[in-house]
């Protein structure tokens, strides 16, 4: 308990040094003491005929590239259109398949609810063994039936519509540097 105590009133003791001495701002650094050279950054003499002639072969080059670049940008918007018509033109066949995807689950769904409250109803109150086992095999040909015909419906329904590919945008090409 004592021991408690003396940490207690140790600890006191430093938070109240340390509150009631301050920092003279005198003592902080502005700036590191350290000198730092710039690294040499390679310069290009203003008569630098290599340069200069490689600039002007990229700038050539540019502007073969941006000519190239408008053309399939252009392309690009016509192949987006087009997309977006073979869209429009999907879009209803989507929205069948998934109505009659629809309709085939539920129709699977109240049938096996149908022979599920079958099933409850033959095994409610006191039955025997053998009606038990019974409702158990109404209960599982009633299943198999129900899956059966599920799968044979979306056999019947076939693939999903595949959506078409969209069409890519170009990427603009880089303008070089001065020398």
């Amino acid at each position: 308990m004592i021991r408690k105590i003396s940490k207690g009133a140790a600890a006191a003791t430093l938070g109240l040094a340390l509150v009631l001495t301050g920092v003279n701002g005198a003592y902080a650094v502005d700036t590191p003491s350290t000198s730092e050279t710039p690294a040499p950054v390679a310069k290009v003499a203003k008569k630098d005929k290599a340069a200069i002639d490689a600039y002007k072969l990229a700038k050539a080059d540019y502007q073969v590239a941006i000519t190239a670049f408008k053309a399939a940008k252009q392309e690009f918007e016509a192949q987006k259109a087009a997309h977006k018509l073979a869209m429009d033109e999907l879009n209803p066949a989507l929205t069948a398949y998934a109505s009659a995807k629809k309709v085939i689950g539920q129709t699977f769904s109240s049938a096996m609810q149908a022979a599920k409250a079958t099933f409850d109803l033959a095994v409610a109150g006191e039955v025997t063994a053998e009606q038990k086992l019974a409702a158990k095999s109404a209960f599982e040909q009633a299943r198999t039936t129900a899956t059966a015909a599920r799968t044979a419906a979306l056999s019947a329904l076939g693939t999903a519509p595949v959506k078409p590919a969209a069409p890519v945008k170009p990427t603009k090409p880089v303008k070089p540097s001065r020398p």
